[in-house]
């Protein structure tokens, strides 16, 4: 009786109300996308949307006995697929609502994460319900979910590798450092994003905290273990010792051609077709420009020629140096789509407007919270919620990714936002509680 009791008070209580905010959230919205809203074609809303449907693509290639041999693979990690592929067998369906469906479990299971996040930072108890409720209630967070996307999923990792990282800094346990290198490993294994990681977790934590040298080594020895075989995968099927070729085509293909679209004043497509063209006569096979559209940079996507993505990059850097005032400016663009603009909630129509409410009181409170944690000197508190958030904002805007970015590239840093923004929340409300006691 009594352990019946403990679910409905304490420590379980609130972690039950983020579950039912969670689920109740996510599921209204995926019948909303799924049931009710419909294109000017009649259609639903596609959970294999955009790019979603490369993963799907992969999954099923799993499932019909292929393996990991797709080339796909080489632009694509595995762990999407693969997850898509084990709802698929064990639900005997390959619908992929299913697997949208069960990803809303593991949406749900940030909120929960971001709430012992925020416990490992000995927050007060509200604030630790807020940080979770906040991320439970996060427009990204949740459409992100209604597809096939792999954020969902290496968002889950990257949380999980600063819990581990908060109990290292505190218990300076191997075991600790083992198990967030491990954690950023498979991040990495569902989304390339997380790939350089470690390099800020090496240059600062050992500084902050003192003594950390080995259980650092052994956190970024554990990563490298986890995320090599997938280089060699590459390699084998690709000549390439790549772990992704999606950031080289990205830095071409829409970083470059957008800085040059702006200098130049040239559509995007034209470059593009004259950027495959270009590539083409570095590596000595190209034919006339005649044969060149947008569509061609596509062939470049996933090569078994090691020197394409070394041409790529040098391209796209050439660019870069020459239109050095049109690169800075450009930067702005894709900051903007991170923090602001959720694609797939334009199908809300003025409700989506909501979303503008929400994240301009998440980023005020956000902020609020840094300036008191810099004011209170509190170091650790601060390195590790900013973090994540300088890194995985450097990420897409330094590789320039897609076109279709928009705040799902901020949804791999929501929970220190979120824990963030809670610590404010917490402060404003004992304020207010205080002040109405005064009065």
């Amino acid at each position: 009786m009594s352990t019946v009791k403990d679910i409905f008070r304490g420590r379980y209580q609130p972690l039950l109300v983020l579950i039912i905010v969670g689920l109740l959230v996510r599921w209204t919205t995926y019948y909303y996308y799924y049931q009710l809203y419909t294109d000017v074609g009649g259609l639903h809303f596609s959970p294999t949307a955009d790019e979603a449907s490369t993963y799907e693509i992969l999954a099923r290639q799993i499932l019909s006995g292929h393996g990991l041999s797709h080339e796909l693979f080489s632009y694509r990690p595995p762990l999407q697929p693969m997850l898509i592929a084990l709802t698929y067998l064990v639900s005997g369906s390959t619908n992929p609502l299913i697997a949208v469906f069960v990803q809303s479990f593991i949406s749900t299971g940030l909120a929960i994460l971001t709430f012992i996040i925020a416990e490992e930072l000995n927050m007060s108890k509200p604030a630790q319900f807020f940080s979770g409720l906040i991320v439970a209630l996060d427009p990204a967070s949740i459409i992100i979910g209604m597809t096939l996307m792999a954020e969902t999923l290496a968002n889950i990792f990257v949380a999980i590798s600063m819990i581990f990282i908060i109990r290292l800094i505190r218990s300076r346990n191997m075991r600790d450092a083992a198990a967030a290198g491990a954690a950023i490993a498979l991040a990495t294994l569902a989304r390339p994003t997380s790939i350089y990681y470690w390099v800020p977790i090496v240059l600062i934590i050992p500084v902050l905290v003192p003594g950390l040298i080995r259980k650092i080594t052994m956190l970024v020895i554990i990563f490298a273990i986890g995320v090599l075989p997938w280089y060699v995968r590459n390699q084998i099927y690709h000549n390439v010792f790549t772990f992704s070729t999606v950031g080289n085509f990205d830095l071409l293909f829409y970083g470059a051609v957008s800085v040059k679209s702006r200098a130049t004043g040239q559509s995007p497509q034209e470059l593009e077709a004259q950027f495959a063209y270009e590539l083409d006569q570095r590596l000595n096979q190209g034919k006339s420009r005649d044969n060149y559209d947008y569509s061609s940079k596509w062939k470049f996507l996933v090569s078994d020629n090691p020197q394409v993505n070394s041409e790529i990059s040098k391209m796209a850097l050439e660019v870069f140096r020459e239109h050095p005032m049109e690169y800075a400016v450009t930067i702005f663009r894709p900051l903007i789509k991170i923090f602001a603009i959720t694609n797939y909630l334009k199908v809300l129509g003025p409700m989506s407007a909501l979303e503008i409410v929400f994240n301009l009181s998440l980023y005020t409170l956000a902020l609020l919270g840094i300036v008191r944690s810099w004011m209170s000197r509190n170091r650790i508190f601060l390195v590790v919620t900013l973090l994540p958030i300088i890194y995985f904002t450097a990420i897409p805007v330094l590789s320039r990714a897609g076109s279709g970015m928009d705040t799902r590239a901020r949804t791999p840093f929501t929970f220190s936002l979120a824990i963030l923004a809670a610590q404010s929340l917490y402060w404003l409300w004992k304020r207010y509680i205080k002040n109405t006691e005064i009065s």
